[in-house]
């Protein structure tokens, strides 16, 4: 397999390598998300435009997507990271902000979603005490004016 390697100058050298929706490594790490689907699913993402990132080392993956506005069931114009998982390939905010920019310089969208990003965490499958805190450092905001038990919902400006 093929994959791309991604990197903006006067970024960290964190490297990512773009993949596949069906890619083994990017599946492996999905299938070991809390919020997978159905384990063993053979592709990742929901439908739409996705970007599968995952780290050289095949220890982390980012997955952005970008649904159509009229699709998107919370009626957000938004770039969502759909997915984001860290088996020790790195400072996860330091990975987050850089799947972030090479995200902005693959889409080069002429419209940024209104919107900017969204994720959601749950606080029931996360460890610790603060569910999310590496978004948060990456210079997300918990969105507070979204109630959910659950959930929470984090925001960035594209």
């Amino acid at each position: 397999m093929s994959a791309a390697t991604l990197t903006l100058p006067g970024i960290d050298p964190v490297v990512w390598t773009l993949r596949t929706k069906g890619d083994a490594a990017a599946n492996r790490l999905a299938d070991a998300h809390y919020s997978r689907g159905r384990v063993g699913a053979g592709q990742v993402g929901p439908p739409g435009r996705l970007l599968v990132l995952v780290t050289p080392c095949e220890r982390a993956v980012w997955i952005s997507h970008w649904p159509a506005p009229a699709l998107a069931l919370d009626g957000l114009d938004a770039w969502r990271c759909s997915m984001f998982r860290n088996e020790g390939a790195g400072l996860s905010s330091d990975l987050i902000v850089a799947a972030m920019a090479l995200t902005r310089d693959r889409w080069r969208a002429e419209e940024l979603p209104a919107d900017g990003w969204v994720t959601w965490v749950d606080r029931r499958r996360v460890p610790g005490t603060n569910p999310g805190y590496c978004f948060e450092r990456a210079g997300w905001t918990r969105d507070r004016a979204w109630p959910h038990r659950h959930l929470i919902r984090w925001r960035a400006p594209i």
